[in-house]
């Protein structure tokens, strides 16, 4: 499956991401606030949905999912990290329904290309749930190594370098 990263969020994306940010399926690995969906929810019905991007752009860089029919799928945010440097990932596949069907994958595939090949960065890196086997498995997948942070986390992290010897042996 091709995914496509887009950066422009309209009233029936942001209600989206909203019914997603409520679900506890959808959040119980998500380090996301809490009130992000209200304010998406304030934006929307008080007629400011101009700012929606730039709300979900504020303190990140928030891109929307989309497949070949540009369905909206879920949403990466990279949060930067040392100086734009490097940036700690965050994915979410919106609704359960389309989990296991590597989404994930194209996805995590595609915003490593961007950040490697167009923007130049260091290295990337997610926090992770030890609970979260899908995503354990995902990263590790795409050549991320883990070292555990705690009871609670693992810390998966990926250099440039790292990743064009991943490329090359993955051929």
């Amino acid at each position: 499956m091709k995914v496509t990263l887009r950066l422009d969020v309209d009233v029936f994306d942001a209600r989206n991401i909203i019914k997603w940010l409520r679900n506890k399926d959808v959040t119980q690995y998500l380090h996301e606030d809490e009130n992000n969906a209200l304010v998406l929810e304030h934006l929307i019905n008080t007629g400011q949905a101009g700012l929606l991007t730039y709300h979900l752009n504020q303190n990140s860089r928030f891109f929307l999912l989309d497949n070949e029919d540009e369905k909206c799928l879920g949403f990466i945010t990279l949060f930067t990290i040392k100086e734009k440097q490097e940036y700690e990932v965050i994915i979410a596949i919106g609704e359960p329904e389309n989990w296991g069907k590597q989404i994930g994958y194209h996805a995590l595939k595609t915003i490593m290309n961007k950040v490697f090949f167009e923007w130049r960065i260091n290295k990337l890196v997610a926090k992770i749930y030890v609970d979260n086997q899908r995503s354990i498995r995902l990263f590790g997948h795409l050549g991320f190594t883990g070292e555990r942070l705690n009871s609670s986390y693992i810390l998966f992290s990926i250099t440039f370098d790292e990743y064009l010897k991943h490329l090359k042996n993955s051929k």
